[in-house]
């Protein structure tokens, strides 16, 4: 069972919070020194070091080849490969008829959170590349697969953040949303207008389970003229039934068995 964190830390182990917080310092570097890891971490050096050689001892720290600085182990990798990849595997060849049709970006994401998590991308043989890669994140309200997961989710959605707690833009933000998500239950996908990036248009749908719970999302996405352009209703649907195709595959009946 997860554990929720908790303001009190009831549950938290210190020293196995510090270890992950320095793997998350490597964010935006692939490569530190210890002293840079020690300001971003605010830890003297002494105990900076200690989680540093644990860590490496394990293999999810490795020293550069000058012996100064800091990369993320290949261990990191080898276990990220195993993150969802029941879904993985399953959405593959789903994914491979897309790109093949398409010749555009096709990405697969779960719910993190706020966030939606692209765990894998087939990219387009075109030269026009997406900010997108496996591991990150975007904004789920902002995303096709975010919205489209959201929408198969219960309860009110959250607007983008950005605004005061009591601001009419972000009542105005929650409404709009909130709209946009009835729209895509009805249609069964939803879009992305240039609203994550810009010149970058997406179309997603979920992937449902047995329970009928959104646990996934697969898109196609490319520049906006493309994917919103004279193709865009043969996209949306060969997506939604991309969707439908892997929800199958994972025990997902809609009602009434159609």
């Amino acid at each position: 069972m997860r554990l929720r964190r908790t303001t009190t830390g009831k549950y938290s182990i210190e020293a196995v919070s510090k270890a992950l917080d320095i793997l998350e310092v490597f964010r935006d570097a692939e490569e530190l020194s210890l002293n840079e890891i020690c300001r971003r971490m605010a830890l003297n050096k002494s105990r900076t070091f200690r989680l540093l050689h644990t860590l490496a001892e394990r293999g999810y720290i490795d020293r550069c080849a000058d012996n100064l600085r800091y990369q993320l182990g290949t261990k990191l990798f080898e276990r990220g490969s195993h993150v969802r990849r029941d879904i993985r595997q399953i959405a593959q060849p789903v994914m491979r008829d897309l790109h093949e049709r398409f010749n555009e970006t096709v990405n697969l994401g779960v719910l993190d959170g706020a966030d939606v998590l692209y765990i894998d991308i087939l990219e387009a043989s075109r030269p026009f590349r997406m900010t997108a890669t496996v591991g990150c994140r975007m904004l789920a309200p902002l995303t096709a697969m975010g919205k489209a997961m959201l929408a198969g989710l219960a309860g009110e959605p959250a607007a983008p953040p950005g605004h005061g707690p009591a601001s009419k833009r972000k009542s105005g933000a929650e409404r709009s949303l909130k709209h946009e998500l009835e729209l895509v239950r009805r249609r069964g996908y939803a879009i992305d207008n240039e609203e994550n990036e810009r010149g970058v248009a997406c179309i997603g749908a979920a992937i449902l389970n047995a329970a009928s719970l959104p646990v996934a999302a697969i898109s196609v996405s490319g520049p906006a003229h493309r994917i919103l352009g004279e193709k865009k209703k043969i996209i949306a649907e060969a997506v939604a039934a991309a969707g439908r195709r892997i929800s199958g595959s994972l025990g997902f009946r809609p009602p009434g068995g159609a």
